[in-house]
């Protein structure tokens, strides 16, 4: 009975550490895989102007859609969002 106890503990240590390294470890990658390039401070890799807004890319689906005209309420929010800046 003893020896059963111990396989299953030994069982649900296993699975709880395994369960437990996907909210501890970060993203895995690799050994063979090429290091990551970080870009130099001011620089963007996609080329952007830091701190610069420039909405979501072409094809994103928060992308506006010029040809829909905004709701009420999204007029109401537009209009907040342009006061506070």
């Amino acid at each position: 009975m003893a020896s059963l106890i111990r396989r299953l503990w030994r069982e649900m240590y296993t699975a709880l550490q395994a369960y437990g390294s996907l909210y501890v470890s970060g993203p895995w990658q690799p050994a063979d895989a090429a290091p990551v390039r970080r870009p130099a401070a001011g620089q963007e890799p996609s080329g952007r102007v830091p701190g610069r807004l420039q909405g979501p890319p072409r094809a994103h689906p928060e992308r506006l859609c010029p040809e829909i005209a905004l709701s009420p309420v999204e007029q109401a929010l537009n209009r907040q969002l342009k006061a506070g800046s």
